[in-house]
């Protein structure tokens, strides 16, 4: 909760440092006496960001979750420009207090337990969440929306004004509105425990939610430490980090998407005993289930 916390605190003082969310050589009066709409847009889509960010540090959901990661990088970025690289940067304190809270901002929201607040704010009842890691194979091109998406912001927001601008506001928001919906998948992948059992609740690499009753599960542990590894079913996606396996008593089906179907190599049902997947939290996803 602390992390939640610190980035909400962090983020909200952005708004009033000096200098912070401007943009180069169009700051208070400067903004409002220009006519330039492409420049009025980029403004206005700068401050959107921020503010979609904010309700997203408030209002805790995987959703929310989602949008927090995708769009306070690039606001980021745009606040060390200014602090760092602009003519018109503002006094040394402001430039440091602007430094300091992006950075801030981007470490804590890229943190498992901030990712877990998130999750968890959601579940019902008993249940009790674990994000799941993302698969390289779709954080890579995620990456690639997020680099254009970025640069047209910037085009938007330092190039000189122009019709140009407009069109890469607009363009900007578009792609990173696209992106946002694409990688809002990642933040609904969880490993859920209820009193009853487990389930895998993964719309990426699973077509229904795999759920198994406790008296089923014959083991929980880190996937190195387990005797049965080679004949565990991977739906990690590779990822990084350490995997854990739930060892099943006896075979159960498991019904894969067809994004999991390819990365498995396998068809689109399977039957399992073992099951390998990859929390954010791996020590406190084993905790829960003694």
């Amino acid at each position: 909760m602390q992390s939640v916390w610190l980035a909400r605190v962090t983020w909200l003082a952005l708004a009033v440092v000096p200098g912070a969310l401007s943009l180069p050589e169009y700051s208070g009066e400067a903004l409002r006496a220009s006519d330039d709409v492409g420049r009025a847009s980029a403004v206005v889509l700068l401050w959107l960001a921020w503010a979609v960010v904010a309700f997203g540090m408030i209002v805790l959901h995987p959703l929310s979750l989602a949008a927090v990661r995708w769009l306070s990088p690039m606001i980021a970025i745009h606040v060390w420009w200014m602090a760092l690289v602009a003519d018109d940067a503002p006094e040394v304190w402001a430039r440091l207090a602007a430094v300091g809270c992006a950075l801030v901002v981007v470490v804590v929201m890229l943190r498992a337990d901030f990712g877990a607040r998130h999750v968890q704010a959601a579940a019902y009842g008993h249940e009790r969440r674990h994000l799941l890691r993302p698969p390289v194979a779709v954080m890579l091109p995620s990456a690639l929306v997020w680099l254009v998406a970025w640069a047209l912001g910037a085009v938007a927001l330092h190039v000189e004004p122009s019709i140009a601008t407009a069109i890469a506001a607009l363009a900007s928001a578009l792609l990173a509105a696209f992106g946002w919906r694409r990688v809002s998948v990642l933040a609904r992948r969880w490993l859920v425990f209820v009193p009853a059992g487990i389930a895998v609740h993964d719309p990426l690499m699973l077509r229904d939610t795999f759920m198994v009753r406790r008296h089923d599960v014959r083991a929980v542990g880190l996937a190195e430490q387990s005797p049965s590894s080679d004949e565990s079913f991977d739906i990690t996606g590779t990822t990084w980090g350490q995997p854990v396996q739930i060892t099943l008593a006896h075979l159960h089906d498991v019904s894969l998407s067809s994004f999991g179907a390819r990365m498995t190599r396998t068809l689109d049902r399977v039957h399992v005993r073992v099951l390998r997947i990859a929390p954010t939290r791996a020590d406190v996803a084993l905790r829960e289930t003694v």
